[in-house]
């Protein structure tokens, strides 16, 4: 296996140890993964802010939330979030700009955010709906799907935790 591989392997078994040892209610916790993963998908520039600021808002894990969010959102799966976002948000709209546009201005932001964020606002209105359609659409299944998931796996954590410390007050 490539070293490559090695390392996103062991970036997602670091994530997935994070959100294991995460404590509190199941049901807390995978609305913020959900949540998470929701923001996640949204073409947004400061989503942090979002996160933080809606999580306090709504009673929601700002840690799981902030911790999914990272994992979908991330500089490896960037292009392919908006590349994603784009597809669905054109089927949707049937419109917007065409993917060579909307990646060359994506690719400004190698070359600072001020200049990124202006190359992408100069695509205009009805890309961004396109985009922000496109997010919304995914991030609502995923979302929703990773919340279930979720709710399942902390509810099973929470279930080994408790017979684990019943069986350490045995011994």
């Amino acid at each position: 296996m490539s070293m490559d591989k090695l390392r996103i392997l062991r970036l997602l078994k670091y994530y997935f140890l994070r959100i294991k040892r995460l404590k509190g209610d199941p049901e807390y916790l995978a609305r913020g993964i959900g949540f998470g993963v929701f923001i996640g998908n949204l073409p947004l520039m400061p989503q942090t802010i979002f996160l933080v600021t809606l999580t306090v808002a709504l009673r929601i894990s700002t840690v799981a939330a902030f911790i999914s969010s990272t994992v979908v959102n991330n500089p490896f799966t960037v292009m392919f979030q908006y590349y994603l976002s784009w597809k669905v948000g054109s089927a949707v709209l049937h419109g917007g700009c065409s993917w060579n546009q909307l990646q060359a201005a994506l690719h400004m932001f190698d070359q600072g955010l001020r200049i990124g964020l202006s190359a992408v606002s100069g695509l205009g209105m009805k890309t961004l709906g396109v985009l922000l359609t496109g997010g919304t659409i995914i991030g609502l299944v995923s979302g929703v799907a990773s919340y279930l998931c979720s709710r399942k796996f902390f509810w099973i954590v929470k279930r080994k935790r408790a017979m684990k410390h019943r069986l350490d007050k045995r011994s």
